[in-house]
Formats: structure tokens, C-alpha cells, sequence
């Protein structure tokens, strides 16, 4: 029987969602935070604090996660 073919009730038969949908649903659900907050945060250092004031724009919000890839990405920078 196929997922989408009804039963022989007509009722159509409930799937559990994917491995993949379901991390996408919680990803979703993610919080996010201005950069005024991270300062208050116990997940970074004071540099980094520091340095996220500067790179994170005023009006937007981020996810932890994204806070953490623009300081990666700040710190892969070659010096010039």
C-alpha cells in the first residue's frame, strides 16, 4: 500500500515526519537575539562580546548560531 493511497476505512493513513523535516521544523523554532543581549550571554567571552558589538547590525536579530559563524568568519579574515 502506498503513503498516500487510503485505507480500506477512506480514511488516508497518518506518516511521521522525516528525519529531515524534523529537524527543519525545530531549526525554525530557533530564538533569536538582538546584539544588546549577547552582551548579557555566559556562551561568549568578553572579546567576543566585544567584537559581536561591532559586527552585528543594530535592528537585527540573530540565533545564537549565527552570532557564532560572523565571529568565525570575522576571525578566518586574512590581515591586511
Amino acid at each position: 500500500m502506498a503513503d498516500n493511497q487510503e485505507t480500506e476505512t477512506g480514511a488516508t493513513p497518518v506518516v511521521a515526519p522525516t528525519k529531515k523535516e524534523t529537524a527543519t521544523s525545530t531549526a525554525s523554532v530557533e530564538p533569536r537575539f538582538g546584539k544588546e543581549q549577547f552582551q548579557d550571554s555566559q556562551q561568549f567571552t568578553q572579546i567576543e562580546k566585544d567584537t559581536l558589538s561591532v559586527l552585528l547590525e543594530d535592528e537585527q536579530n540573530y540565533t545564537i548560531g549565527e552570532a557564532k559563524r560572523v565571529l568565525t568568519e570575522w576571525l578566518k579574515k586574512e590581515v591586511k
